[in-house]
């Protein structure tokens, strides 16, 4: 078994195993990574990716990217979580175990050189080990030495009838989509129909409402070539001829996730996401996806996760269309014993701040 440093010229075989492997989706591909590198600059991230390979085969893939917060070196992605390694579906499973160890030790041993102080992963929803064969049933990052932690988020089974996910739809939200209809006109861009007039549309309407340019042009000639070949579609609405609002999903091996919306920040107020969202839904279940992830779902404060006012109104958003609810496993683990109390006292400061605030007073979730 040999440890190989990703490099451009392995991006093919890679991105070949992450078709082939029940473990991996498109957060582990070549393109995820060059995005995450392009994504926030000012980190100076840099890949250590890096695969396992025996008898001349890819048996396991690690993304990793070594960013640094200020002083601080971390394992993120784009300050976030970066994907779990995938292992090959041919693995026994004390081959999987065995590989998946030595997985870990290679990304404690380039811990070290690099003096690391942090290292987060999360788990995907999408892939097959997780959404349909259940392989990935619990968070295996306790078993190397992480802080076990968990999100959830919100899937729709796009095998159910229309009429099924119709009902399933909070009652407001099913009244907006029909107000919005009588109004707005929704259009799907694809790999056949997506131009590059409309793609820049939706980069002027993104930095628009965002009151600036947030990313690098590089990210967004990504996204678009990503159009092109079919790992992501994007939604626009109209409003008397005018782009009023747009939202990006990607999509791979058959499932979808939402990425991200904007809106025009001129429009009056209506249901542009409302619209965007069913308008989705149906043109997903025609072209025979599975399974589409909505979006993360944040309830309030918890110990490592300290979501805004805003935040917790678009999970809600999101659960109003529907779906089951599946766990989030993340793991973080600390190399550096004053940044572990650093951020500990941080956490702990936050949330004691917000129970003196609630006087422990509970909303009921919605």
């Amino acid at each position: 078994m040999k440890i190989h440093a990703l490099t451009p010229s392995d991006c093919g075989r890679w991105d070949d195993f992450c078709l082939e492997s029940d473990d991996a989706w498109f957060w582990h591909t070549f393109g995820w990574l060059k995005y995450t590198l392009d994504y926030k600059p000012e980190y100076k991230p840099r890949s250590l990716s890096f695969f396992m390979e025996e008898g001349g085969r890819i048996i396991a893939i690690s993304p990793l990217i070594l960013e640094e917060r200020g002083s601080v070196k971390e394992f993120s992605y784009g300050g976030g979580w970066g994907p779990i390694p995938a292992l090959a579906n041919d693995l026994t499973k004390n081959e999987r175990e065995k590989i998946t160890k030595a997985v870990f030790e290679e990304i404690d041993r380039k811990a070290k050189e690099e003096g690391v102080k942090l290292a987060k992963f999360r788990f995907s929803t999408l892939n097959k080990s997780f959404i349909e064969t259940g392989e990935q049933k619990f968070n295996h990052l306790m078993k190397f030495g992480y802080f076990g932690e968990m999100l959830n988020t919100q899937v729709i089974d796009l095998s159910r009838s229309l009429d099924v996910l119709r009902g399933a739809l909070r009652h407001g939200h099913d009244s907006d989509i029909s107000r919005a209809e009588k109004s707005l006109k929704a259009e799907v861009y694809d790999s056949e129909t997506i131009t590059g007039p409309v793609f820049e549309e939706y980069v002027k309407l993104h930095h628009k409402a965002s009151g600036r340019s947030t990313r690098p042009r590089s990210t967004f000639d990504m996204m678009h070539k990503w159009i092109e070949n079919k790992n992501a579609f994007l939604v626009g609405v109209k409003k008397d001829g005018k782009f009023a609002g747009f939202s990006y999903f990607f999509s791979f091996k058959n499932n979808v996730y939402y990425g991200s919306s904007c809106n025009d920040p001129d429009v009056e107020k209506m249901p542009i996401g409302h619209l965007i969202q069913w308008t989705a839904i149906r043109w997903m279940r025609e072209k025979n996806f599975g399974f589409y992830e909505i979006g993360w779902q944040q309830y309030g404060n918890t110990l490592f996760d300290f979501p805004s006012e805003k935040e917790i109104d678009i999970a809600r958003f999101k659960r109003g269309f529907g779906g089951e609810t599946y766990p989030l496993f993340i793991g973080e683990k600390y190399y550096d014993k004053d940044y572990f109390l650093t951020i500990y006292k941080q956490r702990i400061g936050d949330y004691s701040g917000f129970l003196a605030k609630t006087h422990h007073e509970e909303q009921p979730i919605q």
